[in-house]
C-alpha cells in the first residue's frame, strides 16, 4: 500500500522531498502512542522518529496540539500532507491489531480484493500482512507480536495444526464461511529467523465465475477454441509461467463442455474449483495417489474427458499422451514459455516426436496483465494504431484497488489449432516459428479499451520479448 505524496513545508518550516510511504514504514508503538479515535478526529498519524524527528502524516494543515505531539514524543514535528482517503487506511491499517476478531477482518478484506494468498511475516521489531493481489504482494496491515501469536495459534487450533511446534514446517487447511459463501483455506507455515511465517491461501472453489468469455481472447482466437473443444480426442496443453492463469481457463473450458451425456474426469493438486457434474480427484500424497497412478486409476472409469492439472514427470507425460491417442480428450497444463516449448518439453519427458505430433491437437499460451482501476482511471492523450484510435489512460490510485491503480487482470493468449487435416511437419515449425507473437493483438485490444495503458503495453512487450522495436508506442 502506497502513494506519492504532495510536498508540504514542515513545521520548522523546512521543505521535505517527494517520496512513498507505505504500512510497512510504520513503527507500531510510535503510531499506537495516540489512539485511533484522535488519529481519525484530528486526520494524523505519526509513524516513526528518524534524526529526533518525529514524521507526521496529516491531511489537515492546521494542527491545533502540535505542542503537545511534541511533549508526548519528546522530538520536533516534521509534517507531511497526504491525501485523506489514504491516510484514514494506514490509520485503520495500524490498529487491526485491537479489533477482537482480526482474523475474520483480514479473510474479508481479502476475498473483497480478490487475493489469493495472505502472508505473516515476523520481522525484528513486528510482524508484517501482505495480501497477493492480481499476482503482486501488497503490504496491508501490522500487528505485534502478541497480537500475532495469539492469532497463528486461533489458525492452527482451527487447521488441525500442532499449536506447540514451531520448529518444523507444517500444514492445514480450513472452511470458513465469509458473506455466505464457503471458501477453502490452505495453511502453511514455516520457522524463518524472527518466528513462524503462516500464509493463508484462500481458493474461491464454490465462486468461481470464469466463462470463454473472460478468457479476452479475440473472435479469431475464438473460432480456433471452439474447434480444438469440438474435437473429440486428441492432446490440449494450456502453458506459461505459474501464476498466469492456466487453472482459471481449462475450469472455463470444462465447464463450457460439462453435459449430461460424457463423464469428465479432473486429477488436481488441490482442487481449486467445485463444478456440479464432474468427478474431481485430489492428489493423496500420503496415500500414494500421484499425478501418474491416479491417472492411470482414472482410464479404468470410462472417460470421455480427462483433466490432469499439471503434467510433471515422464509417466505421466506418456500416460497423457497415450490417452490422447486411444479415443479420450485430455487437458493438462505445462510450464513453457511458448508454443513450440511445449513439444520440446514433452520429447525431454521421453516421449517419441511422432506420438507429440499425432496427439496434440491445440496450445494455449497464456499471461495475465493487470487492468486499470476504473474508479480512478482518467483519460489523456489520443493515439492511433493500425486497428483504430484509442485515448491513453492513467490511474492515480484510490481505496477502491488499494492505491495501486490496478484493479483486475486480463488473459493475453496465443491460441495454436493443429488440424489433422494439416501437414504436421510444418505446423510444428510455425509454432516454433510465432511464438506469442499473436500476443500482441489481444494487447492492443486492451488498449483500445482503455482497459490498460501504454506504459503497461510497452512494458509486457519486453518483459516477454515480443517484438519490442517493431511494435512498441512511444507516449
Amino acid at each position: 500500500m502506497y502513494i506519492k505524496y504532495k510536498n508540504v513545508n514542515n513545521y520548522n518550516g523546512d521543505c521535505m522531498k517527494e517520496f512513498n510511504i507505505e504500512i510497512a514504514d510504520v513503527n507500531l508503538e510510535i503510531a499506537r502512542k495516540i489512539n485511533k479515535s484522535r488519529a481519525c478526529k484530528n486526520k494524523y498519524l505519526p509513524i516513526k522518529i528518524e534524526n529526533n524527528e518525529l514524521l507526521l502524516l496529516t491531511s489537515n494543515e492546521n494542527i491545533k496540539d502540535i505542542k503537545e505531539l511534541e511533549f508526548l514524543y519528546s522530538s520536533k514535528i516534521k509534517l507531511k500532507l497526504i491525501d485523506e482517503e489514504y491516510l484514514l487506511a494506514l490509520i485503520d491499517a495500524v490498529f487491526l491489531g485491537q479489533k477482537e476478531n482480526i482474523l475474520e477482518e483480514l479473510l474479508k478484506r481479502a476475498v473483497n480484493q480478490n487475493s489469493s494468498d495472505i502472508h505473516f511475516e515476523p520481522q525484528k521489531e513486528d510482524v508484517l500482512i501482505r495480501f497477493r493481489i492480481d499476482g503482486i504482494l501488497h503490504p496491508i496491515y501490522k500487528l505485534n507480536y502478541e497480537e500475532y501469536i495469539k492469532l497463528i495459534t486461533k489458525v492452527k487450533v482451527m487447521g488441525n495444526m500442532d499449536i506447540t511446534e514451531k520448529r518444523r514446517p507444517q500444514d492445514g487447511k480450513l472452511y470458513h464461511k465469509i458473506h455466505d459463501k464457503n471458501y477453502d483455506l490452505r495453511l502453511s507455515t514455516i520457522p524463518i529467523l524472527y518466528g513462524e511465517k503462516l500464509v493463508i491461501r484462500i481458493l474461491y472453489s464454490e465462486v468461481f465465475n470464469y466463462n470463454l468469455d473472460s478468457l479476452n481472447l479475440n473472435l479469431k482466437q475464438k473460432n480456433k477454441l471452439n474447434k480444438i473443444i469440438s474435437l473429440n480426442n486428441g492432446l490440449v496443453i494450456i502453458n506459461g509461467p505459474t501464476g498466469s492463469g492456466k487453472s482459471s481457463t481449462l475450469y472455463s473450458i470444462l465447464k463450457e463442455i460439462n453435459n449430461k451425456e460424457i463423464n469428465i474426469t479432473t486429477l488436481e493438486d488441490p482442487i481449486e474449483v467445485i463444478i456440479e457434474g464432474i468427478n474431481q480427484m485430489s492428489l493423496n500424497r500420503k496415500a500414494g495417489v500421484t499425478f501418474s497412478n491416479g491417472l492411470r486409476s482414472i482410464l479404468r472409469q470410462d472417460p470421455d474427458v480427462i483433466m490432469v492439472g499439471e503434467i510433471r514427470d515422464e509417466e505421466t507425460a506418456k500416460m497423457a499422451v497415450t490417452a490422447s491417442l486411444t479415443g479420450h480428450k485430455v487437458y493438462s497444463t505445462i510450464h513453457t514459455k511458448t508454443p513450440g516449448e511445449v513439444f520440446y518439453r514433452l520429447e525431454d519427458m521421453g516421449v517419441k516426436p511422432y506420438l507429440i505430433k499425432d496427439s496434440l491437437v491445440g496450445i494455449i499460451s497464456q499471461r495475465l496483465i493487470r487492468t486499470l482501476c476504473n474508479e480512478c482511471k482518467r483519460k489523456e492523450k489520443l493515439y492511433s494504431l493500425d486497428t483504430g484510435s484509442f485515448y491513453n489512460y492513467i490511474s492515480k490510485g484510490c481505496r477502491s484497488c488499494n492505491f495501486t491503480g490496478y484493479k483486475g487482470r486480463k488473459a493475453v493468449s496465443t491460441v495454436v489449432l493443429i488440424d489433422s487435416k494439416d501437414n504436421k511437419e510444418e505446423v510444428f515449425e510455425e509454432i516454433q516459428k510465432i511464438g506469442n507473437n499473436e500476443m500482441i493483438d489481444n494487447l492492443k485490444e486492451l488498449l483500445i479499451q482503455g482497459e490498460i495503458s501504454i506504459r503497461d503495453y510497452n512494458k509486457f512487450l519486453i518483459e516477454e520479448g515480443l517484438a519490442y522495436e517493431e511494435n512498441k508506442i512511444i507516449c
